[in-house]
């Protein structure tokens, strides 16, 4: 019985998250609580018990969002042949599932309350380093440009999440996968015109984050 209750509470959990990713994304930050509870299946109690307020429910949803994108990280780097392959996979997939859109559309206040949790920060940062393994080991085999860092690529997927406008008659999808294609290009060591600063890495996002 207790597995049960277990199993209910995690599916309860899943559909929550699910319906509050989904709506928030679509609709925008200012979905009320009982609306993600309707589109979820479950009663509004149900929700304020798993999640007390709108930053538990936000900071829940952006480690729930960043874990899957380290699934899909670790997959590709685990399945494709080389290290650009790999990059150049999870970007496309991030972009596809819209993986990382729900910051851009988040109060900026909630943001921070949410970002600046541990649990979030270490979810972060994780997906951050496996990130930069898939650079690094590109950049060594020189199948991408040596001037960049983890957070260049991370700002130009982000950046590219954020669709100013729709434009009537064309299709998101096809939009995406040029302007993805675009973007992995610029990442070409033959594309390569010299950027100005110096690449941001991972060791320089933990000092400021410890600062």
């Amino acid at each position: 019985m207790t597995g049960q209750l277990r199993a209910d509470a995690k599916r309860n959990r899943d559909q929550i998250l699910a319906a509050a990713r989904d709506l928030l994304v679509n609709q925008g930050a200012g979905v009320p609580m009982e609306e993600i509870a309707r589109h979820a299946g479950v009663g509004v109690g149900t929700l304020y018990r798993r999640f007390p307020d709108r930053v538990a429910l936000l900071r829940a949803l952006s480690v729930h969002t960043v874990e899957n994108m380290t699934d899909l990280a670790r997959t590709a780097l685990r399945t494709e042949p080389d290290a650009w392959n790999a990059l150049s996979r999870f970007v496309r997939e991030c972009v596809a599932l819209r993986l990382g859109a729900l910051r851009s559309i988040v109060d900026p206040q909630l943001q921070t309350a949410v970002h600046h949790s541990d649990e979030v920060r270490s979810a972060r940062l994780e997906l951050l380093g496996i990130v930069e393994q898939m650079i690094t080991t590109a950049q060594r085999d020189g199948s991408m440009r040596t001037d960049v860092g983890v957070v260049d690529v991370a700002m130009l997927v982000s950046l590219h999440l954020k669709r100013p406008f729709d434009l009537p008659g064309t299709r998101d999808e096809e939009i995406d996968a040029r302007l993805t294609q675009l973007m992995l290009d610029g990442l070409r060591p033959d594309a390569a015109t010299p950027l100005p600063g110096k690449p941001i890495n991972l060791a320089d996002v933990v000092w400021e984050a410890g600062r």
